[in-house]
């Protein structure tokens, strides 16, 4: 077995900190089991019981190979375990162009910092204009916070994205009026940063799965055909035939496109999502294609269905997204004809 690195906590509460849900220590073990298979792990303390179960059972899920014991005697030379994060140091590290940094004065500030780093790289490229500035901010805020936790998991996230999406459902059938319409839409917004979270737990925190994936994607599915339904009930009620006659219409657009594409990734990935119809734009990154792919996201229309419902303007939004969606739907038959790249999990 190659030689092992030596890491040296200043602490056992700092080994075994949650950093962006995952243990200081068992991110050490990750990160050498991504560079060097078969690497030991020494990790200096004077604590025979350094790790608690919850870190020794992180590090046989993320760094499996990796054989991790723990001594007393401090070695000349040793990695401050609280910055052993960055796999480019730590591969200059192993090449011998680099010596190990020296420890840190304040663990708790590094290891804070290296947890934001990570829930801010859980953005996606492809996120819209509102995401990027609006809820991807906040959907981070409320990530760091969970991830915080140790029993957190992606599906508590997906929970709480659908329990948002039924007291938005029932607010818009309880309260067919102005007040309950622009209540349901605060609510699907509300819904909508949600749905950023459980993602943003999963990739952080390493724990993407496809089954995760596909329960996410049918919770935001089943959260916007619910918004367009009650909202059209809501209307109905309030007399707006009109106006709830283009829900329904909206919502069967919606619900056509979303079981085409659901249908698709699943026989062609074994995951549900409906990210098909983006491969049709997905070669423009800017222009007038990348504006077309920005107010066709999900985080756009709840945004601007909030305001609208705000402005007591809902029948016209739902007008004009009743028509996008005959285009989106468009895109969703073109993109069956496309051979679509595979998707990221969550």
């Amino acid at each position: 077995m190659t030689a092992p690195l030596i890491a040296r906590f200043a602490d056992a509460r700092t080994a075994n900190r949650l950093v962006a849900g995952i243990p200081a220590a068992a991110r050490v073990a990750a990160t050498l089991g991504a560079l060097r298979p078969g690497m030991g792990l020494v990790l200096v303390s004077e604590d025979a019981a350094l790790l608690a179960p919850r870190t020794r059972a992180a590090i046989a899920r993320l760094a499996p190979a990796v054989s991790v014991t723990i001594t007393a005697q401090p070695p000349a030379e040793a990695w401050p375990g609280e910055v052993l994060v960055d796999p480019a140091a730590l591969a200059a590290l192993l090449a011998g162009r680099a010596p190990p940094p020296p420890p840190p004065a304040d663990p708790d500030a590094v290891l804070g910092r290296i947890a934001t780093t990570i829930i801010r790289a859980t953005a996606k490229p492809g996120d819209g204009m509102i995401a990027r500035h609006i809820n991807r901010p906040l959907s981070q805020a409320i990530s760091g916070q969970l991830l915080r936790l140790a029993w957190i998991r992606p599906g508590h996230a997906t929970g709480l994205t659908a329990l948002a999406g039924l007291a938005m459902f029932a607010c818009l059938i309880a309260f067919p009026t102005p007040a309950g319409l622009a209540a349901g839409a605060v609510l699907f917004q509300i819904a909508s940063v949600i749905d950023g979270v459980d993602g943003e737990i999963a990739r952080a925190a390493q724990r993407t799965s496809r089954r995760g994936a596909s329960l996410d994607s049918l919770t935001d599915a089943a959260t916007n055909c619910a918004f367009l339904a009650g909202a059209g009930i809501s209307l109905a009620l309030q007399g707006d035939t009109t106006g709830a006659l283009v829900c329904a219409g909206a919502t069967g657009l919606q619900v056509t496109g979303l079981a085409i594409l659901g249908r698709a990734a699943w026989l062609r990935e074994g995951v549900v999502h409906f990210d098909g119809a983006k491969s049709a734009l997905a070669p423009a990154g800017r222009g007038p294609a990348r504006a077309i792919k920005d107010i066709t996201s999900r985080d756009f229309y709840a945004f601007a269905f909030m305001l609208a419902a705000l402005a007591g303007q809902l029948s016209a939004a739902a007008a004009v997204f009743m028509a996008g969606s005959a285009v989106w739907l468009a895109f969703v038959l073109l993109a069956q004809r496309q051979p679509a790249p595979a998707r990221l999990m969550r």
